[in-house]
């Protein structure tokens, strides 16, 4: 198995001696994910360039500049599909954005703005931009939605931003939705023109963009379970600043908040991992 050739391959002390020279050459991903994520990663590639040891590839890393750039990528999680995990879209339809349109029809406000970190090649980013159009279409008249997908990794954007994707990702999209892509000559499907225009994508590390700190809803799901504990910690924060008052934060279902982020949002549905923002903890430290 995989795992126990990792754990024979993957020395400690090299390993560390790889971090290190990654960190100080500027690939600025490594130090926020979780060592078993990069021991993975680092084992993964040495076997693709046919290593026999651990010392092979830091010798090969220092020999190769371009290498950094490539494992810099190589750790970007950008796998994902259409409608993943078609049971917390169910919950986001039937209840949570009936309340925030609900909510801003009162107040008078004029946008619904979304944003979706670590974006991928833009599958969730365009699943909410369907959801709106098939289910609020009456709503999205009056309060325009603003959905930004953010990605760290420039392909990945790319991706997103041409829209044109395998069979494979559609297959958890409900049949009443499929009408939002089109199918090419290739056997690929690309998404409708409408709702490519309904949606934002834009190339940004989170950790060190200067995001607007206005969004109703933000998702981050299935980034949390690669990241390190200061890591996670410090993305909540920012979530947390980013939201309005009484704001969603949506993780992903095998994720959950840490100890001590849990002030910082209260449990809406726990089973779908939706939050919403305590506004009675601004301004504490």
């Amino acid at each position: 198995m995989i795992k126990n050739k990792l754990e024979e391959f993957v020395d400690d002390k090299v390993f560390d001696q790889i971090i290190d020279y990654l960190k100080a050459n500027n690939c600025s991903s490594v130090p926020f994910f979780k060592d078993n994520y990069l021991k993975r990663r680092i084992f993964l590639r040495a076997l693709a360039l046919k290593f026999k040891s651990l010392d092979d590839y830091l010798n090969y890393l220092k020999n190769n500049k371009d290498e950094i750039r490539v494992f810099d990528d190589l750790i970007t999680i950008n796998v994902s599909y259409f409608f993943r995990n078609v049971e917390t879209f169910n919950v986001l339809r039937e209840e949570i954005f009936p309340l925030i349109f609900q909510k801003k029809s009162k107040r008078g406000e004029k946008f619904l703005k979304i944003l979706s970190i670590g974006c991928a090649n833009g599958e969730e980013t365009y699943s909410l931009g369907i959801l709106l159009n098939e289910y609020f279409e009456k709503e999205i008249v009056c309060i325009k939605p603003y959905v930004l997908g953010i990605d760290y990794d420039f392909n990945s954007i790319v991706q997103a931003r041409i829209g044109v994707y395998d069979e494979q990702k559609l297959e958890y999209v409900p049949s009443n939705l499929l009408k939002y892509f089109e199918k090419l000559d290739n056997k690929k499907f690309i998404v409708n023109n409408k709702i490519k225009k309904m949606v934002v994508f834009r190339l940004e590390d989170i950790f060190k963009s200067d995001i607007k700190k206005y969004w109703d809803i933000i998702f981050c799901r299935n980034m949390l379970i690669y990241l390190n504990l200061q890591a996670q910690e410090k993305l909540l924060k920012k979530i947390y600043e980013l939201c309005i008052n009484d704001g969603y934060l949506v993780l992903g279902k095998s994720e959950t908040l840490p100890a001590s982020s849990r002030k910082l949002f209260n449990t809406v549905n726990i089973k779908e991992r939706i939050y919403k923002k305590r506004s009675d903890y601004e301004g504490k430290s």
